[in-house]
């Protein structure tokens, strides 16, 4: 199989002993994209139309620069997904709100493994999906998206032996 990346695009506080970058770069064998960071100008994060998901780290983010980064994400139409890593504060209902403002938003937790787990599996069924479609068309095709599903399992499995 050719050189080819997964369509993430971790946006991230700092690289340095950054345990969410560590564990997306083992489960993906270092195919994604190099990580963007909050301190950058927001307008220019999510610019590469190739990327359909993103993983931010939100926890030191003010509820401000929080909902602005995602108003901007939310906006593009490339953008399927978002996966945050932090918490939300407030009351359920509030946290209804939140949810409902920002439908792309997948998961939004503490733990960096679980976020990891989540965006593998949601990675996993989306090849089997595209490789549903594209079997009468084009079976290598097909055959690619099914491998990539079933090597992101394999090192789901593995990272999450350890």
């Amino acid at each position: 199989m050719s050189r080819w990346n997964y369509s993430v695009q971790l946006i991230l506080t700092s690289i340095e002993e950054n345990r969410l970058y560590s564990i997306f770069t083992e489960l993906t064998e270092g195919h994604i994209l190099p990580p963007s960071f909050i301190d950058q100008d927001l307008s220019t994060l999510v610019l590469n139309t190739n990327v359909k998901s993103l993983v931010i780290q939100i926890s030191t983010l003010s509820v401000d620069k929080r909902n602005k980064l995602l108003e901007i994400c939310s906006s593009k139409v490339h953008i399927k997904s978002i996966y945050l890593l932090g918490k939300l504060v407030g009351t359920k209902d509030e946290q209804l709100k939140f949810f409902q403002q920002y439908p792309k938003v997948c998961i939004l937790c503490e733990d960096e493994g679980e976020l990891a787990l989540r965006w593998s599996l949601d990675t996993i069924e989306e090849y089997r999906t595209l490789g549903d479609q594209s079997v009468k068309q084009n079976k290598n095709t097909a055959r690619q998206f099914y491998q990539r599903g079933m090597i992101l399992f394999d090192h789901i499995n593995k990272l999450f032996q350890d």
